[in-house]
């Protein structure tokens, strides 16, 4: 038997990164980017909002929203990414800039003054 086997101080294993169901929504504009289906700009933002939002009422620093909202872009990415995807992956890109845009627009918004 292996010492990796006989080791009992194994710590707790990792759950995965589960998204809410606002996050999931953001995920499918991030999705029709990649896959190039046109979605509207306005409810892209109205995502963003909610999930800017819900980080922030959680609190949430504003460098954590906005790489959990890269987080969540990246998803695509990481299970379609091929040899062959770089108009996918431009257009994600400029998708995941408006996004981040959004979130940093609406998380200062209330303490504008």
């Amino acid at each position: 038997m292996s010492i990796a086997l006989k080791t009992a101080d194994i710590g707790p294993v990792p759950q995965p990164y589960k998204l809410s169901s606002r996050e999931l929504k953001l995920r499918e504009y991030f999705i029709a980017a990649f896959t190039d289906v046109e979605k509207s700009v306005w409810a892209l933002r109205a995502a963003v909002w909610n999930v800017t939002d819900e980080l922030k009422e959680a609190g949430e620093l504003p460098e954590g929203v906005i790489k959990r909202i890269k987080y969540i872009a990246a998803i695509p990415i990481s299970f379609h990414y091929r040899v062959g995807y770089e108009a996918g992956h431009s257009r994600l890109l400029k998708v995941t800039a408006k996004a981040t845009s959004f979130c940093i627009s609406r998380y200062f918004a209330d303490e504008g003054g």
